[in-house]
Order: C-alpha cells, then structure tokens, then sequence
C-alpha cells in the first residue's frame, strides 16, 4: 500500500488516523467529540492528554501496547483495530468504530437490543420508520 507521497505505508504510519477516526466516530453521551482531558480521564492517566494529541497529530507513531490497549478500551475497540497495513478505510476497522459510537450512544445501543434477531423484513420496516422519523426532525431544525 502506498502513502500520498508514493512511499510504502507502514502500520504505525495510520496510527494518527485511526486515532483521529475514532474521535470523530466514537462521540460521547452529548454527541460532541471526546475531549483530549475525557481520554486521559477514561484512562485513569495511562495516556496523558498532551500523549494523545501527539498520537493523533502523528508527532509520535510509535505508541506502546499498553498506550494502545488503554485506547482500545477507551474507545470500545479491539486492540487489533490499530494493527494491519490498512487505514481507516480498512472495513473491518470502520465497523468497529461504528458499533463503538454506536454502543455508547444508549439510544443506538437501546435500539439494536431490541432489534436484536428480528427478521430481515422487521429490520427493512424499522430502518424505514427510523429514515423517516431523521427527516421529520431534520426538517425541524
């Protein structure tokens, strides 16, 4: 796989943009993005909030495992989320991102409880109440 500039790129290379991903994935309970302060907070100091812009602005790629775990954790991801040659356009490592945010949204989380086993029939009927219901409150903004 290539960078922009056309060299080879390296795992540790996409750290930043894995990292980034997540902040704009995984939000908190508000809807707003996890503050640098929130992470070092969630990691009971394990990654300091100065650690974490530079992981994220890429000034440091080489984080350790325990610095990778205490994100993982964090962010409700799994540890591998950070690994491989692929970056955040790697579909495993979106979907896990996603169901991250999803689940500490408790409504998103409610919603996929209850949703849990239904018919893929039930499940085209409820995404289409559920469109239909975004509309309605994005016309009421």
């Amino acid at each position: 796989m290539a960078g922009s500039s056309g060299e080879p790129t390296r795992a540790r290379d996409t750290v930043s943009e894995k990292i980034d991903h997540l902040f704009r994935t995984v939000r908190r309970d508000d809807g707003r993005e996890y503050t640098y302060e929130d992470v070092e907070r969630g990691t009971d100091g394990r990654v300091s909030r100065s650690y974490v812009w530079k992981l994220r602005h890429g000034r440091n790629r080489n984080p350790s495992l325990d610095v990778i775990e205490a994100f993982a954790q964090f962010f409700s991801v799994p540890p591998s989320y950070f690994f491989g040659d692929g970056l955040v356009s790697n579909a495993d490592a979106r979907r896990a991102a996603l169901l991250a945010g999803m689940l500490k949204d408790p409504s998103s989380a409610h919603l996929a409880e209850k949703g849990r086993g239904l018919s893929p029939a039930s499940v085209a009927v409820v995404t289409e109440l559920i469109e239909h219901l975004r509309a309605i409150e994005d016309e009421g903004r």
